[in-house]
């Protein structure tokens, strides 16, 4: 009885999912291009008898991407005298991703319209607890595998997790962390207005455990706007506790993600974080001084002498043994389980990473003279995070090349996924070898920044020292035309918002989100936003969208 209730139990819950919006969110925001693509052939077979050029053509929320198109395509006619058989098919592969965006929107819209609104919310709660589960169960594995009920504070496998444990957690989508870490970001909003507090609480614990700073500090924000203006008496207690694990697991479980974070922001006041002046200790001095009163290098050397030391008691008590074996035959295997036990806590990077930085170290030798790689570093302060450098580099090329304010630099040209995909490099996925493509804009400027950061140690490669950001691209690459477009694209949705609902701060999280990637080559934020919004124009119009 009890298994046939549980097996009816199930059917019932399967009829209540929406499958075509499911197989939508699972694939289309699936990190393979290959499975993106399939999933986009998929939705249009499935709305093939819904779909008509005329209406595609006619949409409003598509004219941002139709209108990237068109700039596109008048940069390529203002520069028919320049143009390459290699860039051409740079320009086609862009303008290939915007329709592409615009096909899954479009096609997205008609899915949500023909289901109802009980199984699309289901669905999509589905989904968001899917993701939720994928990432407590990677957060499990990395425990079993370093034995370590916090491994955010483990040390041990070279650092292999510490402070970097979040990038190895993915979810569903088996994404980047960042993209994992704002899934589920937009999952506590959702949760919020949909009055569904421990899904809430659930998805605020997953996104604590990916420590994506800036995911962090892009939702606080948006938290903060919906405490102060918009919300209830319970949805300000629910987001007061949200407040409460954040401070938790900052100060208790990561409290290294807390300093990363002060040093980020004392490096864009460029100032020194480490006040007041360090004072001078003594090797054993650091070795008994709390974690709390040294610098970072301090640390490191408090590390590293107590490893030694550790090292030098076992191999004391192994000659102990060796010289008086009658007497210690016990300590034998005491000193053998210690030193197989010892871990090594230096830092030391995969193999994987550790190509990656050469290649890039190869590169930038390669690409750059001694005598221009002084100069640039004379120019910029790399002591400022990459992504603070790249919105400069940006300023004073339009300063320097006024001419390209209106419509920008071009597809490819300025910075973007694809700029990084046809560099050949392999750092946004593989791209022909034969349309392999730089433009001496975004070698000099973005590309830069990239390369100089990730040719130094692991401890650089983080969401704060890239380029990537969709601003970036829209007003590098297409101008001040492109913003013009992308507010559109804002406004459209704006004017869909309503009081007590998710539409404005999940707005207002995808603005923020927009400083962190190239979300619109990446088929993953901007889409689930898309279908969270078109659920909620259906429920607030109770029907078609209007053109």
């Amino acid at each position: 009885m009890i298994t046939a209730g549980f097996y009816n139990n199930i059917k019932q819950k399967a009829r209540q999912v929406y499958w075509p919006l499911l197989l939508v969110l699972l694939l289309v925001l699936n990190v393979k291009l290959v499975v993106k693509v399939a999933a986009v052939v998929l939705i249009c077979i499935i709305n093939r008898k819904q779909v008509h050029l005329k209406d595609f053509i006619s949409r409003r929320y598509l004219l941002f991407y139709f209108g990237m198109m068109g700039i596109a395509v008048i940069n390529l006619l203002l520069h028919y005298r320049q143009l390459t058989t290699i860039y051409f098919a740079t320009v086609i592969i862009g303008m290939a991703f915007w329709m592409m965006s615009a096909v899954i929107a479009y096609n997205s819209n008609l899915l949500i319209q023909k289901g109802s609104s009980n199984t699309i919310h289901f669905t999509i709660s589905l989904f968001f607890i899917l993701h939720i589960a994928c990432i407590f169960l990677n957060l499990l594995l990395i425990v079993w595998e370093t034995k370590s009920l916090n491994p955010y504070a483990f040390r041990g496998l070279n650092q292999k997790y510490y402070i970097s444990t979040g990038d190895a957690i993915t979810g569903i989508t088996f994404d980047a962390p960042v993209t994992t870490a704002f899934i589920a970001a937009f999952a506590v909003i959702y949760f919020l207005y949909r009055k569904q507090f421990i899904a809430m609480l659930a998805a605020m614990a997953a996104l604590l455990v990916l420590a994506s700073n800036f995911a962090n500090m892009i939702l606080v924000a948006v938290l903060i706007f919906c405490f102060i203006f918009y919300s209830n008496g319970v949805q300000k207690s629910i987001i007061g506790v949200c407040f409460t694990m954040l401070v938790i697991f900052m100060a208790r479980v990561s409290p290294q993600n807390y300093e990363h974070v002060g040093r980020i922001f004392y490096s864009v006041i460029n100032k020194p974080y480490d006040l007041p002046k360090e004072k001078v200790l003594s090797l054993e001095e650091i070795k008994t001084a709390p974690d709390s009163i040294l610098s970072a290098q301090q640390k490191k050397q408090k590390t590293a002498a107590q490893y030694i030391d550790s090292v030098n008691s076992v191999e004391a008590s192994i000659r102990n043994v060796q010289q008086h074996p009658a007497v210690a035959i016990p300590a034998i295997t005491e000193t053998t389980t210690i030193r197989k036990n010892i871990a090594f806590y230096s830092f030391k990077e995969s193999n994987t990473v550790e190509e990656k930085i050469n290649s890039n170290k190869a590169f930038l030798l390669h690409s750059f003279t001694p005598e221009q790689t002084d100069s640039l570093d004379k120019l910029y302060n790399w002591k400022h995070p990459g992504k603070w450098i790249a919105a400069l580099q940006l300023v004073t090329f339009f300063k320097t090349h006024p001419n390209k304010i209106l419509l920008g630099n071009g597809v490819a040209n300025f910075s973007s996924r694809l700029a990084y995909k046809a560099t050949g490099l392999n750092m946004a996925g593989q791209y022909p070898a034969k349309l392999k493509y730089i433009h001496p804009d975004f070698l000099n400027n973005h590309l830069l920044v990239y390369l100089h950061y990730h040719a130094l140690d692991q401890s650089n490669h983080e969401a704060s020292n890239t380029p990537d950001a969709a601003y970036f691209q829209v007003a590098g690459e297409y101008g001040a035309a492109g913003l013009i477009f992308l507010a559109a694209f804002f406004l459209y949705f704006f004017r869909y918002t309503g009081r007590q609902t998710y539409a404005l701060p999940l707005l207002l999280l995808l603005a923020g989100s927009f400083f962190a990637e190239y979300w619109f080559e990446q088929f993953s934020i901007v889409v689930l936003f898309e279908i969270l919004l078109f659920t909620h124009i259906k429920d607030q119009r109770g029907g078609e969208l209007s053109s």
